[in-house]
């Protein structure tokens, strides 16, 4: 099982977004998939469970829990939801990081893929993410106050690396809710290209109104039968092949 975490310690990125659609995009080239959503507000939760077997264990319990043997789900994506005692798991012992990665372990056999959507702060839930994973994809909004926390969040997410995780890849920052009108994110992108171009995917996704509307129906934007919604499909997808090739590179 390939093991992907989505993560930013900075809010309003759109991880949850990004989660569900890459996904959907895994299961279209026939992989099976184990959705953990670790973050409180649930959104992932709430799209993936129209579309998902919903294993009968809580997201809380995987950290809290020796699950030896879960339930195996029927369908394409299987869903270990997010739920209210998920908030609790950050005043826990440091030993349930190591349990997190062994309960993920123990299941691993049944599954081609596990996508994580993890919660915007850093912390247990976070770092227990990053070591259980062996790749890593960080959304960033191409804002000042966002781009203010890359260099926190590279600092983060390649400190586990060295310290606990050295089979972490870095997949990369992908642009999300770029607006191509906005001269200042244009200008913002354009230096990160210079400065990060090595660390960067190079296929921002703009702000489209067809992206709730698709993660409301439970399907991908690209499924969405509306005009507006083709050119946010074609933006994902493009970056979804950059990030596919990355993740074939590593087998290789």
């Amino acid at each position: 099982m390939k093991t992907i975490c989505i993560s930013n310690q900075k809010g309003g990125v759109g991880k949850s977004t990004i989660a569900v659609h890459l996904a959907q995009h895994i299961i279209e080239k026939n992989n099976r998939v184990l959705f953990v959503d670790i973050d409180p507000q649930a959104n992932a939760s709430k799209t993936i469970r129209q579309i998902s077997d919903v294993l009968p264990v809580d997201a809380s319990q995987l950290f809290t829990d020796e699950l030896d043997d879960l339930a195996e789900g029927t369908g394409a994506i299987s869903l270990i939801q997010a739920d209210e005692k998920m908030a609790d798991i950050e005043r826990s012992d440091p030993n349930v990081l190591l349990t997190f990665k062994k309960n993920l372990s123990s299941i691993s056999e049944q599954f081609d893929y596990c996508i994580i959507d993890t919660p915007p702060t850093l912390g247990i839930r976070m770092t227990a993410a990053l070591i259980a994973s062996q790749y890593v994809l960080a959304p960033i909004e191409l804002e000042e106050y966002s781009i203010d926390g890359i260099t926190k969040m590279l600092q983060t997410i390649f400190g586990v690396q060295n310290k606990w995780n050295q089979d972490l890849n870095f997949l990369g920052m992908l642009p999300n809710r770029f607006n191509p009108r906005s001269l200042a994110q244009k200008a913002t992108l354009e230096s990160l290209l210079k400065s990060y171009a090595h660390l960067l995917i190079p296929a921002p996704i703009g702000i489209r109104s067809s992206i709730p509307e698709a993660l409301n129906e439970g399907i991908p934007v690209w499924k969405l039968k509306k005009t507006a919604a083709r050119v946010a499909g074609q933006e994902f997808k493009k970056a979804f092949s950059i990030i596919d090739k990355k993740l074939e590179g590593e087998k290789e």
